[in-house]
């Protein structure tokens, strides 16, 4: 789950303060609609694939030329992506959204240097809990599939799955009453938002260890509304955005909120200038905010939120989802304004 923490020096070599990573390359705009919004991407050594709702491409990390494309069959579309891509390969869970209650999905593995299929299997919905793009119910990383899962007579039941295989690996059943809403965002580690019922009710993070067992709860700080849509992991520490309750406070820029993995203890809080809307990434070691309009990139150390760099990226990307490995980073903005549009940037 860890990775070795690169040395200080690796962010600053060749740099001055606000010098811009270099571009590799820009995708052109495409149409806007729902299909083109991406859900995910993934980055190797020669490739960056991006993964929308109807197909999965890969273009060359240098240059952008187009490598492979991937479409699902049929009618179907890809409603979920894995957060990472172990050993070259890339998991997406597909199904006709068309079908009326559909019994079954499909997951697949691509390998990323050639597009092909390594494995598929078909999923028996159930055992998912809601799923669509943006229902929140499951999270593929991490060699897991974790699923939410809510039974109007039993309540809701949290379970990681194998997903070669989809065999149980553990379940956690959610004893609270006032449990309303649950979705998961994280799949290794294991990190479901829990909703409260009630107009008291206050959101909280549930971490659920390897064993099943609840591992650390964190509380929603006072004078915050909310949890943002991203967050990582690095060196034991979880870190996620903060939306503040007071709308006037949201357009003063963003804040990152840190937390111990094991016990759930506030750590630390980091501000940064401009939109209250934050991409939040792990790489060696430490934690990459994408933050103003996505035209900024801050280094953090992980243990004590001391920026050790920042960057300015070029253009702008609202919303952006991301992915980095080795010294890459590519972003791809969710709304309909930018185009869907991809950025690929080095910063050695």
């Amino acid at each position: 789950m860890y990775e070795d923490k690169a040395p200080e020096s690796y962010w600053r070599r060749s740099w001055w303060r606000l010098r811009s990573p270099r571009r590799l390359w820009r995708s052109q705009p495409v149409k806007g609609d729902r299909t083109d919004r991406p859900l995910g991407l993934w980055v190797t050594d020669d490739a960056v694939v991006v993964v929308r709702l109807d197909r999965v491409q890969a273009f060359r990390v240098t240059t952008g030329v187009p490598l492979w494309t991937w479409r699902p069959p049929g009618e179907e579309v890809v409603v979920l992506v894995s957060a990472d891509a172990r050993d070259g390969v890339g998991v997406v869970l597909h199904y006709d959204d068309g079908e009326r209650s559909p019994a079954r999905v499909r997951l697949t593995a691509l390998d990323l240097g050639s597009g092909k299929v390594t494995w598929s299997r078909k999923q028996d919905r159930e055992r998912l809990g809601p799923i669509g793009a943006r229902s929140g119910g499951s999270a593929l990383g991490g060699g897991r599939v974790a699923t939410a899962d809510h039974h109007w007579e039993h309540g809701t039941t949290l379970r990681a799955l194998d997903p070669r295989t989809g065999a149980t690996e553990w379940e956690h059943p959610l004893a609270d009453p006032r449990v309303g809403r649950v979705a998961v965002l994280l799949a290794e580690p294991f990190v479901a938002l829990l909703e409260g019922r009630g107009a008291r009710g206050r959101p909280r993070l549930l971490v659920v260890g390897e064993d099943g067992a609840e591992a650390a709860t964190i509380t929603l700080p006072q004078g915050y509304e909310r949890f943002g849509e991203r967050l990582a992991v690095a060196g034991g520490v979880l870190a996620v955005g903060l939306v503040p309750a007071d709308t006037d406070e949201r357009d003063k820029g963003t804040t990152i909120g840190a937390f111990d993995l094991s016990s759930g203890r506030p750590l630390w809080e980091w501000r940064g200038k401009g939109s209250s809307y934050a991409t939040v990434l792990a790489l060696r070691g430490w934690l990459l905010v994408v933050h103003r309009y996505g035209d900024r990139l801050s280094v953090l150390d992980p243990a004590d939120g001391r920026v050790v760099a920042r960057r300015r990226l070029r253009g702008y990307g609202f919303h952006s989802r991301g992915s980095a490995y080795g010294d890459v980073i590519a972003l791809s903005c969710e709304t309909v304004e930018d185009g869907g549009r991809t950025r690929v940037f080095r910063w050695s």
